[in-house]
């Protein structure tokens, strides 16, 4: 009796696995190309007011509910050449998966019923296509640098291997040119480039110029990345000179401090302005209507997309200098809430609050004055999203700003240093490096007019042991009063550990003081620091 049960169990199995390979491709369906939907999870966007730094148990995601270990049957295979199996090229050779994390592979068939199996690290996968997709779900697995093979077969006799893969952290480098600049465009910085081909970091390089070429094919998400040239690359020399400058040394810092693998992504694009990589929704309910380079939505279709959905680690930003660029453009005003909207989107589309290290502008020469006037009221934007935020780091960069002799004066070679003070941060607010209150920048607390109405007193937390200036003898420029936008310059000093005393110029109008929110600071002028050398924060406080 057991005998027939067995012979009718295998013959079932046969049957099921033959009907969903029988038959050719489904109409109209290309596994290469099909854009397909990820599945998203949407979570409240934050609401506090204030931001506190970041730990380690605020950003860790929430763990699931632990289940027994799945125990599938025989994987039956029916050869059936009709059918493909593709996946999208956010996977390959050489990838960083997130550790830790559920890992998932999504991918393209192009016969519903097809099952998928999944072979990583001793673990196994399996889905069923349907609506030409799949997704395959492995459990979280630790970091490691030990290269390992990922294999996707379907019952079709179709195979998918990568090889040389890592668990580790996975970054997203976003923004602009700042992020997205790269060695060879930066040849100043190639000389003092030094690769150690041995760390265990791997590179994902896109940029802006495919979409302004390609921009008949950016006018609708992409589920897949669509220039053959974009996946991921092993650290060499080659690969570092062609990558983002600041994601490259991040990336590098990272791995070899915190002792684990690290994936970086370019997800940034020279001269994008926010609504560019701002998802369609957005756009409509902002009534965006002309972008930059390319048009609103345009950059993040082809660059952000095809991503949503693979876990990673946190999120670099630096971008804003297009909503401070010269003539009629009344962005500026609106940057703190776009910019707010936007990371809460991209929360909601990736399904957790990832952390955020957004690096507020920095400073581009007395050249830039007449290209960016709007840039000392980004910084002070910057801030107030900041303030509104949770889990989000701004990251002070107006002290690395371009020499006034350096001819790319939009692009300061002071990357490593920015990349350091990032990484820094990350470090300690992640990964539970020691000295976290080195790493925090001054930040205004508030203000108040004194009675004769003849200066303001400025509070500071984050000040370590105390208030100092670059001159040494408590001297601070950087400071103005009036309006934003035409801020008179004021003379400052430190008056105590965390208070500076800010006096009114003749004429100036009291509707508010800021600091280090004009459009140019001079990079050698007495900036205001914490005890441990970190640059306060630039900002604006309009008062009634």
């Amino acid at each position: 009796m057991k005998k027939i049960l067995c012979l009718l169990l295998t013959v079932l199995l046969s049957a099921g696995a033959a009907a969903g390979c029988a038959g050719g491709p489904a109409p109209g369906t290309d596994p290469a190309t099909d854009e397909a939907s990820a599945t998203v999870t949407e979570s409240a966007p934050a609401t506090e007011e204030e931001t506190e730094p970041l730990t380690e148990e605020e950003t860790e995601p929430v763990t699931e509910e632990e289940t027994e270990p799945v125990t599938y049957g025989e994987f039956i295979v029916v050869p059936d050449e009709t059918v493909t199996l593709s996946v999208p090229r956010i996977y390959g050779d050489h990838m960083v998966l997130q550790r830790d994390e559920k890992i998932r592979i999504r991918g393209y068939s192009d016969k519903d019923g097809t099952e998928i199996r999944g072979l990583f690290m001793d673990d196994e996968a399996r889905a069923v296509a349907a609506d030409g997709k799949w997704e395959l779900v492995f459990s979280p697995k630790s970091a490691t640098a030990e290269p390992q093979t990922l294999t996707i077969d379907d019952s079709c006799g179709n195979t998918v291997k990568f090889e040389d893969v890592l668990v580790g952290d996975v970054w997203f480098i976003g923004g602009q040119s700042n992020a997205e600049v790269t060695f060879a465009e930066l040849p100043t910085l190639i000389s003092s480039l030094s690769v150690d081909e041995s760390m265990p970091v791997r590179l994902f390089m896109q940029g802006a110029r495919y979409v302004i070429d390609h921009r008949e094919d950016a006018k609708e998400p992409c589920d897949n990345v669509l220039n053959p040239s974009w996946y991921w690359k092993k650290l060499n020399r080659g690969n570092a000179v062609a990558f983002s400058v600041l994601g490259y040394y991040f990336g590098c810092r990272i791995a070899a401090d915190a002792g684990v693998p690290v994936g970086v992504i370019s997800v940034a694009a020279s001269g994008a302005k926010i609504n560019e990589l701002m998802p369609a929704e957005l756009v409509q309910e902002f009534k965006y209507r002309v972008g930059g380079n390319v048009g609103p939505s345009e950059f993040y279709n082809m660059l952000v997309h095809p991503f949503v959905g693979m876990r990673f680690k946190g999120l670099v930003f630096f971008q804003g200098e297009s909503e401070g660029f010269m003539g009629a453009n009344p962005s500026p005003k609106k940057y703190s809430h776009d910019f707010k909207a936007l990371m809460t989107e991209y929360r909601q589309r990736w399904g957790f609050e990832f952390p955020i290290y957004n690096v507020q502008l920095s400073d581009y020469t007395s050249k830039g004055i007449s290209f960016c006037p709007n840039s000392g009221y980004i910084r002070a934007q910057q801030f107030n999203a900041y303030l509104a935020m949770t889990g989000v780091r701004l990251i002070p960069s107006y002290d690395l700003g371009s020499d006034e002799n350096d001819p790319n004066y939009m692009h300061s070679p002071y990357k490593k240093e920015l990349a350091d003070r990032i990484a820094d941060a990350v470090l300690a607010d992640l990964y539970g490096a020691d000295g976290a209150e080195k790493t925090l920048a001054p930040e205004m607390e508030s203000v108040a007019l004194s009675d004769d109405k003849t200066y303001y007193t400025v509070k500071f937390k984050n000040v370590g042991e105390g208030l100092i200036s670059d001159s040494g003898d408590g001297k601070i420029e950087g400071f103005g009063v009036g309006v934003i936008g035409g801020l008179k310059p004021a003379e400052a000093e430190i008056i105590s550990a965390d208070t500076v005393k800010v006096t009114v110029p003749a004429k100036a109008k009291l509707s508010g003081v800021g600091y280090v929110a004009s459009p140019h600071v001079d990079k050698n002028a007495s900036h205001l620091r914490s005890s441990y050398g970190m640059p306060a924060l630039a900002f604006y406080k309009a008062l009634k």
